[in-house]
Formats: structure tokens, C-alpha cells, sequence
């Protein structure tokens, strides 16, 4: 019996040495880099932006005890709308341990902004813009995100080198110039010229009067110098 007994200590012995071999000896930049990615995988963001994380460094008096298994990270309360992350880290094994890392989300956004100055009713060109990437929670409604479609867009105001530039400061449609009317009815498409009677940038309602029939129109702008109405 006796010798049982030992036999069995002897193996709960060899077990527990095997298992504390196994274990695994996080150190705390792997464990913040663990809580970085985790955070950069689960907040949402737009393809066009750039973002990063940045974990708040563990207490350099905290001894973490090794782990014989994966360490597991989870956001216990995702916020969409703040930069400021917690996450959770886990080691679940037979002696388990449990750190809250705050984490600290920064998201770059396309913006576009002229390179040079531009005078009021200069045309915007692929030449004159550039495209840069500002924090997010400086860039506003109405700042244009990407080059396409801006070619042939007038300036409303002046705008200095390195300066964003917005809908609100130029025209895709501009007053007093002819436009291009695309009416689409039962899936066709008929087009007209007319004469912007406001001004308006992309996605905007604009008055435009009809050069044949001289009526008057309200339609979106869908373009520079086109815009679009439904019948």
C-alpha cells in the first residue's frame, strides 16, 4: 500500500515539474503587444485609415508567473466612439492570473489639401492637391478624403499651402456656369444644359435653370458641372 501511495506522490510530482517546464515565461512587452494587437482587431475603422496602439506600460514591480497555456485577450466593454481601451488579459491555467491593460487607440485620416496657394476661383488639379494623413479627431464634416472626381472644382475662398480643403470652399457646380442635367426616368437617361443658378459641392441640391425651356430645376450635384435629377 505503502508503495502505492509513493508511487502516485512520485507522479503528481513528475506532473506538476513537466507542467512548470511547460509553462511559458510571458514578459510584459509581449503582453502588452498582445493587448495592442487584440485592441487594433476588434475597433472599427474605415480601409483609408491608418491606425495604431499604444499600451500603457505594466507596473515593472509586477512578476508575472508563467503560463502553461495561450494567454487569452478580450475587450470586456468596447466602446466604438472612445480612443480609450481596456483589455483584458488572461492566463487559464491551473493557477490563473488576470491584467487590465488600458490601450490607446489613434486613427490617421486622408485629408486633401492644396500644396500651393490658391486664389479664389482657381481650379482644383491633381497637380495642386495632395493628399495627407491628419488624426481623426481634427478632421471635420465636409473634408474631402481623396483626389477622385476633384479635377475642375473651383476655389470659393483663398486657400493657403497645406490648408484642408472642404466642401464648403468649393464649387463642383458653379453659379452662372452652364452645367451638364442628367434626368433618369423608368431606367433611361436624358440630358439637358442648363445654368447653375447657387453654387453647390458634390452631394448638394442646387437650383439650375433649363437653357431650352428656361424652367427652373433642383437636382444633385453628382459631378463637376453635372447634376443629376429624378422625374
Amino acid at each position: 500500500m505503502r508503495t502505492i501511495i509513493v508511487y502516485t506522490l512520485s507522479i503528481f510530482v513528475f506532473l506538476a515539474i513537466s507542467n512548470a517546464a511547460n509553462a511559458t515565461k510571458y514578459s510584459k512587452q509581449a503582453v502588452e503587444s498582445l493587448a495592442e494587437e487584440h485592441a487594433l482587431s476588434v475597433y472599427p475603422h474605415h480601409p483609408d485609415e491608418n491606425i495604431s496602439a499604444q499600451a500603457s506600460p505594466i507596473d515593472t514591480r509586477l512578476n508575472l508567473k508563467p503560463c502553461d497555456s495561450e494567454l487569452n485577450a478580450e475587450t470586456p466593454n468596447l466602446n466604438r466612439f472612445s480612443k480609450n481601451l481596456t483589455v483584458r488579459v488572461k492566463c487559464e491555467d491551473s493557477t490563473p492570473w488576470t491584467l487590465y491593460i488600458p490601450v490607446q487607440i489613434k486613427i490617421l485620416t486622408p485629408v486633401l489639401v492644396a500644396n500651393q496657394y490658391l486664389n479664389q476661383g482657381d481650379i482644383l488639379t491633381n497637380s495642386n492637391t495632395d493628399i495627407v494623413m491628419i488624426e481623426k479627431n481634427r478632421s471635420r464634416n465636409g473634408f474631402i478624403a481623396d483626389k477622385k472626381g476633384i479635377t475642375g472644382a473651383k476655389t470659393k475662398k483663398q486657400i493657403r499651402p497645406g490648408e484642408a480643403i472642404i466642401n464648403k470652399n468649393v464649387c463642383f457646380v458653379c453659379e452662372g456656369e452652364v452645367v451638364t442635367v442628367i434626368a433618369n426616368t423608368s431606367g433611361l437617361s436624358v440630358k439637358a444644359a442648363g445654368i447653375a443658378l447657387t453654387d453647390g459641392s458634390f452631394g448638394e441640391t442646387v437650383r439650375v435653370k433649363n437653357k431650352s425651356s428656361g424652367r427652373i430645376i433642383h437636382g444633385r450635384v453628382s459631378s463637376v458641372g453635372e447634376i443629376k435629377i429624378n422625374l
